[in-house]
């Protein structure tokens, strides 16, 4: 099949199956991965403009051939300085590689698509599928005109990120993140894990020394728990928590050397009081990984959310009554919600990490791609009477 169509069907999967669009092309070309990623960041502006071409709702439009409109408009709306032509013809070849009866109507309706404004020449992330409750909700902390600069930064593709305690030849070291890089060449060295910049900072706020007991809680897939184990050293202790068993075990062959376990982080079977350091990066919405991920936006709803607070606020009462005197809890989730966030946190008696880049948050610190190259991560940290020092 056609990079076009590659996509196509991906984004099918995607809006009707559930897949995730950072791992259904994972072995597809760097090209169709674009198309899908773009189709779907820009997706109620791509709707529009099919039925304003085609005169019908995109609900009458057969769903595998809506999806190929969608990417090929994707593509006419980037089109540079290539002709129409091509990619019309091209687009109304692939809708008839699945049916004849495609062919007429794909080909009217792309051409009209190409007379028109291009897509994406609205900007603002009222226009980009974000429901309005996250923009009331975000909007009370932020302000309509800060808010419109956010959403537009964690609206854009994401550089590749990478974790090394040495410097990398080629990378962009991250200010305030230590062992956060970023690389922008083709395929990253080996010895290096790839990782988003907040991922390295939330490892990096816990202060892991060598010889620790680490306890990290919802520990799958496990990317954390590496960093974890670096720290602590052959002479730590790293035991990695998650309540899927099938996760669980990915995470032990991909690291052999770690002590994996099933349970749920609402009861876990570990200790009280055992841990130097504990790390709950927390099961949330994700929506601060919209950069890798822009279908969060139309699958994340209220009641969800709310389950999701729910569940955090009784993992993190677990999870700090596994440390030990003097020990240190870091929360973390990757989201910008202030349900997942600041409302889960506030009053505990934590407090922000400091030097990352970002702005305040409550009582913790949310990261975020306009103040930073990183994700939408929210950071907080907590430190048991006795400890000697604070979250630096």
């Amino acid at each position: 099949m056609s990079d076009r169509r590659d996509a196509a069907v991906a984004l099918g999967r995607v809006l009707r199956e559930g897949a995730w669009s950072n791992i259904v092309l994972r072995d597809g070309s760097g090209r169709a991965r674009a198309l899908l990623m773009e189709s779907l960041r820009r997706l109620p502006l791509i709707d529009a403009t099919i039925e304003r071409a085609s005169g019908r709702p995109t609900g009458r439009i057969d769903d595998a051939l809506l999806d190929l409109l969608r990417i090929a408009t994707t593509e006419l709306d980037g089109r540079g300085d290539r002709p129409v032509a091509i990619i019309v013809d091209g687009a109304v070849r692939d809708a008839g590689s699945m049916t004849r009866r495609y062919r007429g109507f794909a080909n009217a309706v792309l051409r009209r698509v190409a007379e028109q404004p291009p897509s994406n020449a609205t900007p603002g992330g009222r226009d980009r599928g974000i429901p309005t409750w996250v923009y009331r909700g975000l909007g009370d902390h932020l302000g309509p005109d800060e808010f419109d600069t956010f959403w537009a930064a964690l609206d854009r593709p994401a550089p590749v990120g990478i974790r090394s305690a040495v410097p990398v030849s080629g990378a962009e070291p991250v200010s305030g993140i230590p062992s956060a890089w970023l690389w922008s060449g083709g395929r990253p060295p080996d010895g290096v894990a790839i990782q988003d910049p907040a991922s390295v900072a939330v490892v990096n706020a816990l202060d892991v020394r060598p010889g620790m007991t680490v306890a990290d809680i919802a520990a799958a897939p496990g990317g954390k728990t590496s960093h974890l184990v670096e720290l602590a050293g052959p002479d730590g202790l790293v035991v990695a928590a998650d309540v899927h068993r099938r996760r669980a075990a990915t995470g032990s062959r991909r690291m052999p050397g770690t002590h994996w376990i099933v349970t749920d982080g609402r009861a876990p079977a570990l200790r009280a009081a055992k841990f130097d350091r504990v790390l709950l990066d927390a099961p949330c919405s994700g929506l601060g990984t919209l950069r890798r991920r822009p279908e969060i936006r139309y699958r994340i709803r209220p009641e969800g959310v709310d389950r999701l607070a729910e569940l955090q606020n009784a993992m993190l009462d677990q999870a700090l009554g596994l440390l030990a005197p003097g020990g240190r809890l870091a929360y973390s989730v990757c989201t910008v919600l202030p349900q997942e966030t600041s409302a889960v946190v506030d009053g505990r008696g934590g407090k922000a990490p400091k030097g990352l880049p970002g702005r305040p948050w409550g009582d913790g610190w949310l990261m975020s791609p306009d103040r930073g190259p990183t994700d939408g991560m929210f950071l907080w940290v907590f430190d048991a009477p006795g400890t000697d020092g604070g979250a630096e």
